[in-house]
């Protein structure tokens, strides 16, 4: 009984609910960004269970609203206006293409995947809830450096916003940030997560918040981040593409070579 009505359980069993109204919102309308959109919603309303669920010092939820909840807040913000229904990503396309044969149990395989990886991000949230109180170093440090990883990741995805409203989508966004990294919304995502082993230091968990963040980087360069990104940046940009990736950081924001 007390499995069933532990926090995790409850956030997993949140995740899951989302991810399978995402993915009939799907199967209705043949765009599958929803399941983005129920990911990070997933992250925000796991960490705000463990809030309701959990008695914890203030500072602690003080540091929890701020990172993962408004941080993800903003994402999910910016993946809600960017949505299209008549307009699916690319990377979905691709794999909607490439499941031909029952396309849908493989979709909601793939949504319910996410919910798994909603519930894991979300375990730092967990851990720092559950540590002792937080000292006011770890607050400040964390907090000055969550804010520029946001603000950071904020001017990527508004110059790319800009970017692809002024401009045609075969054109190549190089300007601001996107000159300096093929990715620079990626790489402030990544830096973001250094916040947790910053919150978790002396704790049990800190070394796990280690693997998460390893995780995600793992999960941006080699999974679903940058290589399904630029998979379909090459179909569609072609040759115009392949010389911005050979005079561009991939990740890292770094002096272009033009």
């Amino acid at each position: 009984m007390q499995l069933l009505s532990h926090p995790i359980t409850l956030a997993f069993s949140t995740c899951v609910l989302i991810q399978i109204l995402a993915w009939n919102r799907q199967r209705q309308t043949n765009n599958a960004d929803t399941v983005d959109i129920a990911w990070t919603l997933g992250i925000i309303l796991c960490a705000l269970i463990y809030l309701l669920k959990i008695a914890t010092p203030w500072q602690n939820v003080l540091m929890v609203l701020l990172f993962p909840v408004l941080w993800y807040f903003r994402l999910l913000y910016h993946l809600i206006i960017r949505y299209d229904v008549k307009h699916e990503d690319s990377r979905y396309q691709n794999l909607r293409s490439h499941w031909s044969d029952n396309t849908q149990l493989k979709f909601l395989s793939f949504f319910l995947f996410q919910a798994i990886l909603s519930v894991l991000f979300s375990l730092t949230a967990y851990w720092v809830i559950t540590s002792a109180v937080l000292s006011p170093w770890q607050i400040l440090i964390a907090s000055i450096w969550g804010v520029l990883a946001l603000v950071g990741v904020s001017v990527a995805d508004y110059q790319l916003l800009q970017f692809k409203r002024n401009n045609d989508s075969k054109q190549v966004c190089n300007v601001g940030l996107w000159r300096y990294s093929r990715h620079p919304n990626y790489f402030f995502e990544w830096l973001h997560w250094f916040v947790y082993p910053m919150l978790l230091w002396g704790t049990m968990y800190f070394l796990w918040s280690w693997l998460v963040l390893a995780m995600m980087l793992l999960f941006l360069l080699k999974l679903t981040g940058i290589p399904f990104s630029e998979q379909q940046a090459l179909k569609k940009r072609g040759q115009a593409y392949r010389d911005y990736m050979q005079q561009t950081s991939a990740f890292i924001l770094w002096r272009s070579k033009q």
